[in-house]
């Protein structure tokens, strides 16, 4: 009776887990058809070599749930918006021109940390209300689902300033999080 009461509940397991997986997979294509769109528009197909990035960070959000998922929700809407930041105010040397200087008339890793700074401390603005010990949950939420939007922008960039951006997005989640602690 005991070991046919375990077997039950692993296989109800296995399928809530199954179910909660597919549910997750499909949010994910639907965020990765999003991301595509806006990035093919805005980018290029270069860009679009990063989607699996945002396929596997949505997926497992969505499927662990809770405050991870809801944080990582809003960290999409943040990373939308990071991916509209202008180049010129990811690399600043290059000027009006950039365009006629090529896209790597020059590198500025320290305006890509200070603009993902920026971004990471207007991201603690959202940060979904949890308990105390949850916080952490939520915030690593965040960072996920903005950084599976905004790989897609760091494409455009050289490893230093794609490293800048994301660092400084992280570093601004983290300290205002601390901070709110």
């Amino acid at each position: 009776m005991q070991s046919d009461l375990a077997a039950v509940y692993r296989a109800t397991r296995r399928q809530y887990e199954l179910g909660r997986m597919m549910t997750a997979l499909r949010r994910a294509g639907m965020v990765a058809l999003a991301v595509a769109t806006v990035s093919g528009i805005v980018f290029g197909r270069r860009a679009l070599v990063w989607l699996p990035v945002s396929i596997l960070a949505i997926t497992f959000t969505e499927w662990r749930g809770v405050f991870l998922m809801k944080g990582a929700r809003r960290g999409l809407i943040a990373g939308f918006g990071s991916m509209l930041l202008p180049l010129s105010v990811l690399r600043p040397c290059c000027g009006i021109d950039a365009k006629a200087m090529g896209a790597t008339c020059c590198t500025m890793p320290s305006a890509c940390w200070a603009a993902g700074a920026t971004v990471g401390l207007g991201m603690a603005l959202l940060l979904p209300s949890a308990p105390e010990g949850r916080r952490t949950e939520a915030a690593l939420g965040m960072i996920l689902g903005v950084t599976s939007v905004a790989v897609v922008r760091c494409s455009m960039l050289f490893l230093g300033e794609a490293v800048g951006l994301l660092g400084g997005i992280v570093a601004g989640v983290i300290a205002t999080t601390l901070a709110r602690a």
